[in-house]
């Protein structure tokens, strides 16, 4: 799948060990993705353990092309077996029922999240180019991954009885980039005149829902449009006070 190389690829150092100092910080702790009946693959050999592993990457690979592109209610357990090319007892055996592979994604969507946050701010110094480059890094995962725009879909639709298995969405989010501007504001970088709690909350709601419009209007093909005029409008407040209106096209660049 074209947009889970960050999560099949260990890095070499983790993103948090590698990023400055005073950002370490900021980057919220990934959830536990595992199943309630996984721990018994980790007491299996290793080599059962790799292909148990990888077999589940299958079925949630096959789900998440399939929800992405049907919804939750018109993709079946049966299709999403025939997707995979397996018996459907294989699938039973890693996931007893549609709503956990979907419940799967949603949590795979999740983790993906501070690996990301970490990387991003690792590679910039300045907090205001870093809160600029993370929307631009999500708005390519939720352009070109499928199981974040299979995920983004199945937190619309999925009963109220799954999505309390889940963990609340967006205050992750919201917890980051606020230590991300206090720390700005600390150095600086940042206008120390905004409020970080509500302006780390603004962005958010922004950016969510500007993906959700642009998927419903244009299947995310103008969202970096979108998000470019959104920091066209938004930077200049949170420049610092007497910095001018600095050139910061480059923050869109994730390295």
């Amino acid at each position: 799948m074209r947009g889970r190389r960050e999560s099949q690829l260990l890095p070499l150092r983790s993103p948090i060990a590698s990023m400055p100092e005073r950002w370490r910080n900021v980057v919220v702790e990934p959830v536990d993705t595992a199943q309630p009946g996984a721990a018994s693959d980790r007491r299996r050999p290793r080599g059962r353990a790799s292909d148990s592993a990888a077999t589940r990457r299958l079925i949630v690979d096959a789900a998440a092309a399939l929800f992405s592109e049907r919804g939750y209610a018109s993709a079946s357990l049966t299709d999403i077996v025939a997707g995979t090319g397996m018996t459907k007892g294989a699938v039973y055996w890693h996931f007893p029922s549609k709503e956990e592979i979907a419940l799967e994604i949603v949590r795979q969507m999740y983790a993906s999240w501070p690996p990301m946050l970490g990387a991003v701010i690792a590679a910039h110094d300045d907090a205001l180019d870093a809160l600029v480059a993370v929307t631009y890094k999500a708005a390519d995962q939720f352009s070109n991954d499928l199981t974040t725009q299979a995920a983004k879909r199945l937190l619309a639709e999925l009963p109220a009885e799954a999505l309390a298995k889940l963990p609340q969405p967006y205050v992750g989010w919201q917890g980051a980039l606020c230590s991300l501007i206090t720390e700005g504001q600390r150095c600086g970088q940042i206008n120390d005149a905004v409020e970080p709690e509500g302006t780390a909350q603004a962005i958010v709601a922004s950016f969510f829902g500007m993906q959700q419009v642009s998927w419903e209007l244009t299947n995310r093909r103008d969202l970096v449009a979108r998000l470019e005029n959104f920091w066209k409008l938004v930077l200049p407040q949170l420049r610092p006070a007497g910095s001018g209106p600095a050139d910061r096209d480059s923050a869109g660049t994730v390295a």
